[in-house]
């Protein structure tokens, strides 16, 4: 039997309400765990300060003639104020799927699925963390502004953007560039793109180079024959530039170790919305540019 009704004028049923809300993917890497992260600043200049001691060495003779040195040096790292501040009307999406999940109430003091976006903050501050520790902001100058060949970096004749039949030879090419004073060093490492750690994963398997044992996170490899790890960065997305050296000789200063207690939701009466605040400080420096090598690419 057919019902007698006439649902043409109906849209087709969309379930909108069964499933929860879904974080969109943010890619997060962790470039921060590698070098030397140092907490308890202001804003403004610091200097990181240098000692080299010449001390040479000469047949024995009776008396005190000095004739070595010591040399002292500074690097300057500038500490940003950085901040992110959105203002949310929660009464907006009571037009929306989202009012099922409210309160019947007029009060504006929260929001759906307020654990999920709060993550998604934390994920993109994460990522802008990386991305400055890299680019900069500004003047200041990141990574990739101070590690360059006319800044005292050593360049690899030759140097390319990796393709699957030069990305091994390139990445050896960085590491053999790497001043020999720190190669045995244990926190040597070549920082690239994610397309790039793509590619190199690739060149290792197509010269049969693949058989390297399996890590976690990021730290994709061991490079084949070397010391060096292979890290990828957010910050070098769409970037063909790449880098080698000891990684805690790149120092970053902030103010606390753990800023997340400050990034925050919270209701402001006066506004009649839902404020979310973030403030943190940071700063990178590199303390000997020429212990590096680099591709010196844009």
């Amino acid at each position: 039997m057919a019902f007698g009704l006439n649902i043409a004028a109906l849209p087709a049923y969309t379930d909108q309400l069964s499933e929860q809300l879904i974080s969109t993917a943010v890619l997060n890497t962790n470039l921060m765990e590698y070098v030397d992260l140092k907490a308890g600043y202001t804003s403004g200049s610091v200097s990181l300060n240098l000692v080299d001691a010449d001390l040479p060495v000469s047949s024995f003779q009776c008396n005190m003639t000095p004739d070595g040195e010591v040399t002292y040096t500074q690097t300057t790292v500038t500490i940003e104020d950085l901040q992110s501040k959105t203002s949310m009307c929660s009464n907006d999406l009571r037009s929306v799927y989202q009012s099922a999940y409210m309160s019947p109430s007029m009060a504006n003091d929260s929001i759906p699925f307020e654990e999920v976006l709060s993550q998604q903050y934390v994920e993109k501050l994460t990522k802008y963390n990386e991305g400055f520790l890299i680019n900069g902001l500004g003047t200041t100058l990141g990574i990739k502004g101070q590690i360059t060949g006319a800044n005292g970096a050593t360049v690899p004749a030759a140097a390319a953007a990796w393709t699957v039949s030069n990305a091994v030879s390139q990445a050896l090419d960085l590491y053999d560039a790497i001043d020999e004073s720190v190669i045995n060093r244990d926190d040597i490492a070549i920082v690239c793109s994610p397309a790039a750690y793509r590619t190199l994963v690739r060149a290792l398997v197509a010269q049969n180079l693949y058989h390297f044992p399996s890590v976690d996170g990021n730290e994709i490899l061991i490079l084949p024959g070397t010391n060096a790890r292979i890290i990828m960065t957010s910050g070098l997305v769409g970037s063909n530039y790449a880098f080698a050296g000891p990684m805690k000789m790149i120092t970053v200063l902030t103010g606390l170790i753990d800023e997340m207690d400050s990034f925050q939701f919270f209701y402001a009466p006066s506004e009649d919305q839902l404020l979310f605040r973030a403030a943190w400080r940071l700063g990178v420096g590199v303390a000997q540019i020429n212990l590096f090598a680099t591709n010196d690419l844009a």
